[in-house]
């Protein structure tokens, strides 16, 4: 099979797709404005690397200087899109995202007559905008063209895939039909993350990696926190809503990958209480260290509990609330103390959780619906 996958970002999982699907012998092209050399370090071969980095170039240039606003995301989004509709190569399967890849999957179904899949990282643009709606920043809004393309977008493709339960309810619920939908859990590197004994100073009781934001449910987590009267360490970018500055409370901005596991070894559990997420990829990490997980019911965490030795290490909000947040805290952090300080191991023996895992579900997918193409010809 020939295959090419496009992101309309940097690495994301698009190209650990391309790394693992490239694995089973097949022709793959990743196109993104990641340089052939930083995409050749996560795994990629250099012959699979298909770099736009110098047409992206000026976008990269305008978001570092005035951000990644609506209208410029907008233009962004139409002019790669277009751009890649005529540069990309013939394909029997075409891989892109949501909301870029809408040009370039209707041509590669009429110029190819490719197999054309649209990667949807988070829920459904509808209920998306609803979520940002709900909350008080702005800053993650979305503008109307932007909405009307993503929605435009879930017309032209075979499949959507999405990467938990959660997303596909969300498709479900603004009536996408059910047999379009590949639910694949992402993986996760695990010669980056394996279990860690509890180690370091300080120890803190709770972790959240990612961006500081509403949308992650950080109002929530600041309320806990202060109740209970505990240590939090946050590592990641802080957007829409200020850091406490008191000193049960850490800061450290945003590290590589292969340093994160330096956090998790420092701390008992790790929160993603989320208003909406995908498959929130760092906590799948966060497990493979050995960290129980508090999440909400829109975090993608509820999908990963087949690959614990234990479903109780991950414990799911019922409610909404501080007071369901920090009842599940208490509850996780009881777990932790139960780990003591061995090295905290609470994976099964099956490889569900890696990127491996990942690639052998999207290829045994491909491969089903190929045949079956090939049995209605």
């Amino acid at each position: 099979m020939v295959i090419n996958i496009a992101s309309f970002g940097g690495r994301t999982h698009m190209l650990d797709t391309a790394r693992e699907l490239e694995k089973f012998g097949h022709t793959v092209r990743f196109y993104s404005y990641v340089p052939t050399k930083r995409a050749m370090r996560f795994g990629l071969k250099k012959e699979c690397s298909y770099s736009i980095y110098w047409f992206a170039f000026p976008f990269l240039i305008l978001f570092k200087l005035f951000g990644s606003g609506k209208w410029r995301e907008d233009l962004y989004n139409y002019c790669c899109d277009l751009f890649l509709s005529y540069y990309m190569k013939p394909c029997d399967v075409f891989i892109g995202q949501s909301p870029m890849h809408m040009r370039a999957i209707k041509r590669a179904k009429k110029k190819y007559h490719a197999l054309t899949i649209l990667e949807r990282g988070v829920s459904h643009v509808l209920f998306q905008q609803k979520v940002l709606e709900s909350i008080k920043s702005t800053k993650n809004s979305m503008s109307k063209l932007h909405v009307k393309r993503d929605l435009k977008g879930y017309n032209y493709p075979d499949f959507i895939s999405v990467g938990s339960e959660h997303v596909k309810q969300t498709f479900l619920m603004y009536g996408f039909p059910e047999n379009k939908i590949f639910v694949n859990n992402y993986g996760v590197n695990l010669q980056f993350f394996k279990p860690t004994a509890l180690s370091g100073s300080p120890i803190y009781d709770v972790l959240i990696v990612g961006q500081w934001c509403y949308r992650k449910g950080c109002d929530l987590i600041i309320e806990a926190v202060k109740d209970l009267n505990i240590k939090l360490l946050h590592v990641g970018t802080i957007i829409d809503i200020d850091f406490p500055d008191l000193p049960n409370f850490t800061h450290v901005d945003s590290q590589p990958e292969y340093r994160l596991i330096d956090y998790y070894k420092q701390s008992r559990v790790f929160l993603m209480p989320s208003r909406d997420e995908g498959m929130s990829l760092v906590q799948p990490q966060a497990l493979a260290c050995g960290l129980p997980l508090v999440c909400s019911k829109n975090s993608g965490g509820r999908d990963l509990r087949t690959s614990l030795i234990d479903s109780k290490y991950i414990l799911e909000m019922e409610d909404y609330n501080v007071t369901c947040l920090k009842d599940n805290i208490r509850r996780s952090l009881s777990l932790s103390f139960e780990q003591g300080t061995e090295v905290r191991n609470i994976m099964n023996s099956k490889d569900t959780l890696s990127y491996k895992a990942y690639g052998i579900r999207y290829n045994a997918f491909l491969n089903k619906v190929i045949n079956n193409r090939l049995k209605v010809k």
